[in-house]
């Protein structure tokens, strides 16, 4: 079975992990307090699921369109991004900030596309309709917490694609 897009996940959540509270913690509280403490009378129901479709099939065009920038140029900054020693470590390895913001974009790209796929499925399938009330709430949050995260994720990676590109000013 293809398993290869977990090596990606991996490699995302083993260099960012000084970022976990912005990009998981962060969107689950925000989706716990939504679905659960704050009468918001949130549906989740095809017109919010279309909605997140056309949003996250943005932000997958968004990446796919970094990836492509970051494949296919050969400027003197990216050759900078490739020179430069992060922090970060992959299998006790040091990599590059290219390196590094490639995962970061390749991560969101992915988790893009499975958004979409599981949001086709719940489009099809009436979830409300065939499960419990405390499973459907518990899919709303997981599915709401998943969207906030790839929001959070493409907010934290234009301005990591920023300040690789331009110096930080005093």
């Amino acid at each position: 079975m293809f398993r290869e897009f977990l090596v990606l996940i991996l490699d995302y959540f083993t260099i960012s992990k000084k970022y976990l509270v912005f990009d998981m913690v962060i969107p689950f509280v925000l989706s716990f307090l939504i679905i659960y403490i704050i009468p918001s009378g949130l549906s989740i129901n095809n017109d919010f699921i279309g909605q997140i479709i056309s949003l996250v099939g943005i932000l997958a065009g968004f990446n796919i369109t970094a990836i492509t920038f970051l494949s296919s140029t050969s400027s003197k900054m990216v050759d900078e991004l490739k020179a430069k020693k992060g922090v970060e470590r992959i299998a006790g390895k040091k990599i590059n900030l290219f390196q590094e913001l490639y995962i970061y974009i390749s991560y969101s790209t992915l988790l893009a596309f499975i958004i979409i796929f599981f949001e086709v499925i719940g489009y099809v399938i009436p979830v409300s309709a065939i499960s419990e009330n405390w499973f459907y709430k518990l899919l709303c949050l997981l599915n709401l917490a998943t969207v906030l995260h790839l929001i959070l994720l493409n907010i934290r990676n234009i301005t990591f694609i920023y300040f690789s590109f331009f110096e930080k000013s005093n």
